[in-house]
């Protein structure tokens, strides 16, 4: 199932497709109007969008200023969603990638042969630098190792069923593979402490249908990423009849979608390392009728999933929209409005998709009291750094890459 930001367009025709523009767009009698303050080198001008508004919206605070420039242009398999780096200095794609779930999921002993191309591109001030390719046999994880010996998470399927997790540097587009033990590993996580790296991943054993989900830790040394004997939590074994999918792990908590009996749950432990095993801390039911591909669906559809320990973001497919949840609460998973299928926080504005717009308010959560339309079209948010953002706009099998900068709050 592919989610609908995530589904092939051919050519644009609507949206801002524009490069150096400045914008400020804002409420005005019902409306919203997207005018420019200045351009250069432009061959054409925003579109005029409009929305109506609650009434008691304030005009002056339904307002953002912001520029959005265009970086380039990038070949996609027009399926995976892409990873930049934190600070917004590269991105990697999937070139190409084979059709087939059992591949993608790691489910088969039998995984396809030239499973797939991943391209690193770095984004320098004024566009898309020199990229570097690799592969045929790998797959796009969902994290970015920020750093020296940084990169993007790669997994590659192997004859037989194994599966090796690796980092393909941005420095000079090898990999060093960081977990090969003859198991089926997929849906890595890492997060970035320093010098270390904490990683969490599904595995399955060879022959085996059930699923354990794993940590481990590994430091910088001598240009390399070994092992670390301590800072990895425990782990959740393999139980007959249930699959695990999408781990995260942030401040010692460990959020991951479960499986069993066809029930799709996102589930909560405390794993920090201080503890023998998981203790389970919260549940919430997302679908009675859940699979191993729906669950892929809730997070890898969505670049990376948390944000804080107390918060991780997911897809819901009942209700096919973002949701915000709290591992801490009892609380149901908070749907976002309707039709979020894309959320950033960019320093203090916040950025969603919805169906075929972009909208943008001043604050730390979606309001659409207080919404501005900045873009039309199907748009792929990818990520934040400081008040930028970067996008993508599909164009069949490739992107349109751009990066949209906020002003401060009444800079002008």
């Amino acid at each position: 199932m592919r989610p609908s930001h995530m589904r092939e367009v051919g050519d644009a025709t609507r949206g801002l497709a524009v490069t150096g523009v400045r914008a400020r767009a804002f409420v005005a009698i019902g409306v919203v109007t997207i005018a420019v303050l200045w351009m250069t080198g432009c061959s054409s001008v925003p579109t005029d969008a409009s929305v109506r508004p609650s009434a008691e919206q304030d005009p002056k605070l339904a307002s953002v200023e912001f520029r959005l420039v265009s970086l380039g242009e990038v070949a996609w398999d027009g399926f995976t969603m892409p990873v930049v780096a934190h600070d917004g200095s590269a991105i990697a794609v999937q070139l190409d990638s084979v059709p087939d779930w059992a591949t993608r999921l790691g489910t088969t002993d039998a995984p396809k042969r030239n499973a797939g191309i991943v391209t690193i591109h770095p984004i320098e001030p004024d566009g898309l630098g020199v990229p570097r390719s690799m592969g045929p046999d790998l797959l796009l994880g969902r994290s970015w190792i920020d750093g020296d010996g940084g990169g993007a998470l790669v997994e590659e399927p192997q004859p037989g069923g194994a599966r090796r997790l690796g980092v393909l540097s941005l420095a000079d587009g090898t990999v060093q593979w960081l977990l090969e033990d003859g198991a089926t590993n997929a849906g890595a996580w890492i997060a970035c402490r320093n010098d270390r790296i904490l990683m969490t991943w599904c595995r399955r054993a060879h022959g085996s249908r059930a699923w354990s989900v794993e940590q481990a830790a590994f430091e910088r040394t001598r240009g390399a990423w070994v092992p670390c004997a301590d800072g990895a939590g425990p782990a959740i074994a393999p139980v007959e009849g249930v699959e695990w999918s999408g781990p995260c792990l942030v401040d010692g908590v460990l959020t991951v979608i479960q499986v069993r009996d066809g029930v799709l749950r996102a589930m909560a432990f405390d794993a920090s390392p201080a503890r023998s095993e998981p203790a389970p801390l919260q549940g919430a039911v997302l679908s009675m009728r859940g699979t191993r591909e729906m669950a892929w669906q809730c997070v890898s559809a969505l670049g990376p999933t948390c944000t804080t320990g107390s918060t991780v973001l997911l897809y819901h497919p009942r209700f096919s929209r973002l949701a915000a949840w709290s591992p801490w609460s009892e609380a149901a998973p908070t749907l976002l409005p309707e039709g979020t299928t894309g959320m950033l926080g960019c320093g203090r504005h916040c950025l969603w998709s919805s169906g075929d717009r972009v909208w943008a308010c001043l604050g730390p959560a979606p309001d659409p009291a207080r919404r501005v339309l900045v873009a039309e079209g199907t748009w792929i948010l990818l990520g934040a750094h400081g008040e930028s953002a970067l996008l993508a706009r599909p164009r069949g099998r490739s992107l349109r890459i751009y990066r949209m900068t906020f002003a401060p709050p009444g800079s002008n």
